[in-house]
């Protein structure tokens, strides 16, 4: 197969929508959503995965704080899972997805979580 099929297929996957930036990148087609039990807190919440526009990067949204995935954001005295922090919020367990998005060359996605009950300042991605 050509580069150029290769590129074509790659284009035309309904799994990932591609945006032109110079340099390729790629978000999730469509809202992914996952409501299930957090590994350490067992509490419920639900993941959202939706689409976000070329640099936008991965970012955590928890009640309107936008957390980015980056080593900048990550706390340093958590054991047994990786924690990212803004403004006093905290996303907890976020290196099995953070780790899937980058197997899957999910550059840009806007990642929702929101949980059941009255989460005061931090919610845990599902383990699910």
């Amino acid at each position: 197969m050509s580069i150029a099929a290769a590129f074509r297929s790659l284009k035309a996957s309904s799994a990932i929508t591609w945006k032109s930036t110079g340099k390729l990148q790629q978000t999730v087609a469509n809202c992914i959503e996952r409501t299930g039990r957090g590994l350490h807190s067992g509490d419920v919440f639900t993941v959202k995965i939706l689409p976000a526009a070329a640099r936008f990067g991965r970012c955590f949204i928890f009640r309107s704080t936008v957390i980015r995935a980056s080593i900048d954001n990550a706390v340093k005295e958590t054991p047994l899972c990786t924690t990212l922090s803004q403004d006093g919020y905290r996303v907890l367990t976020v290196e099995h997805l953070l780790s899937a998005l980058e197997a899957s060359g999910v550059d840009n996605c806007r990642i929702e979580i929101e949980g059941s009950g009255d989460c005061d300042r931090s919610v845990e991605v599902i383990s699910d």
